[in-house]
């Protein structure tokens, strides 16, 4: 009796088998199958762990308690903001001046219309 080693079944094998093969397949393979989503759980583990370990301590919470200011106010607390700070980003003012987001939106789209910002 001669065995022959067959070519392990793949993830992407197994992703791109249509529902009526998938089920003839698994019939005939379920071993290679079985086989080739483990090791796929086992990458993505490996890798979410690489990620964890990477970006351990990377993710930080802040609350932040926004002010109620007029829209004047606000475009005014803004321009003078971008005066001092070069390539920062609309999240960064919103939070830096406890603005709302919406808001800083709202008003560095008129400030690019005005020409006063780039």
């Amino acid at each position: 009796m001669v065995l022959m080693m067959q070519e392990v079944v793949t993830f992407r094998e197994v992703l791109d088998m249509r529902p009526e093969k998938f089920a003839f397949e698994s019939e005939k393979n379920m071993g290679k199958i079985i086989y080739a989503l483990a090791h796929e759980i086992v990458e993505l583990r490996r890798e979410l762990e690489e990620i964890k370990r990477n970006k351990l301590g990377a993710v930080v919470e802040r609350v932040v308690v926004l002010e109620d200011v007029s829209y004047s106010e606000a475009k005014n607390m803004i321009e003078d903001y971008l005066k001092s700070h070069e390539g920062v980003y609309m999240y960064e003012m919103s939070t830096d001046l406890k603005i709302d987001l919406k808001t800083v939106h709202e008003v560095v789209e008129e400030l690019i219309k005005e020409g006063k910002v780039e």
